[in-house]
């Protein structure tokens, strides 16, 4: 029953955004006369028509021509990075139990897209190089925001542990790292010192000037509320923005008037769409 009812839900929702009249984002592109740099970085891929954190998720932010892609990363009990955004496997899996309790091998057994759709059933929890080999494939040449899960818990090695992956060879696509958690960015400032670091937080001020006061962040990532309410500092913050999660057209055609660095989507594919008209030539 309440599988049926989601479904129904993101079915409404996807049709509702499809049938929205374009006159606003018309409007947006006959006033904009600028040409938007702004960076759409698909949520755990393409969230809104995939299961999100899978490959097929990957694919389709790919194909419908995100500049960025974002994911989760967390280590499992014998120290693989894997990509799925809780701690625990009971949400995106048909699976139980905590990641930093669990084998990779274990994780790997469910399927991480039956509860999405029984068509993703094959799906399973990725590797980050299984990812990263998929982008490859792929020839994404955009940029790759890997969210460092250490909020909650505190893996060891995570940080050396994923930044040598991301080093390990030469990629045709950048990379970013993201998360709540300060001392994770820290570390990794010493790892990587050219990183673009980006700290995530909700909507706490004190947090933001942190952000601002630390050198080696470089963007801040606030939630979407944030923004909304803070339209006034934009232009006089200090450090460039992405915020989360950008989902209805007002906020989109919000990031692209502010010029923002970029901002995270569960739509990218109408994100992409609405970047088009301000863009397309007079």
């Amino acid at each position: 029953m309440i599988t049926g009812i989601r479904k129904w839900y993101r079915r409404t929702w996807e049709a509702r955004k499809w049938q929205r009249d374009e006159f606003q984002a018309q409007m947006h592109h006959f006033l904009h006369h600028d040409a938007v740099t702004t960076q759409i970085f698909a949520h755990r891929g393409s969230k809104c028509n995939r299961p999100e954190n899978t490959l097929s998720a990957f694919t389709e932010a790919i194909r419908v021509g995100s500049d960025g892609i974002e994911l989760d990363v967390h280590l499992t009990r014998d120290q693989q990075l894997i990509v799925i955004h809780d701690e625990s496997l009971e949400r995106t899996t048909n699976g139980a139990g905590l990641v930093r309790e669990l084998n990779f091998e274990q994780i790997r057994h469910y399927s991480a897209g039956a509860w999405f759709d029984a068509k993703y059933t094959h799906e399973k929890v990725p590797l980050l190089s299984e990812v990263l080999a998929l982008l490859v494939k792929l020839k994404f040449k955009g940029v790759l925001n890997i969210e460092i899960k250490t909020d909650k818990f505190q893996y060891p090695n995570i940080e050396k542990i994923t930044s040598s992956l991301l080093l390990s060879q030469h990629f045709p696509f950048s990379h970013v790292y993201s998360s709540f958690n300060l001392k994770s960015l820290k570390l990794l400032s010493k790892l990587e010192p050219h990183a673009d670091l980006c700290l995530l937080m909700s909507t706490s001020e004190p947090k933001i000037q942190q952000g601002l006061n630390t050198k080696y962040i470089t963007h801040l990532h606030p939630r979407l509320d944030w923004l909304q309410k803070n339209t006034d500092k934009l232009k006089h913050l200090g450090k460039p923005l992405r915020p989360w999660t950008l989902n209805n057209d007002a906020d989109i055609h919000l990031a692209f008037d502010y010029h923002l660095s970029g901002f995270m989507t569960d739509y990218p594919e109408q994100a992409v769409h609405i970047k088009s008209l301000y863009n397309q030539k007079k």
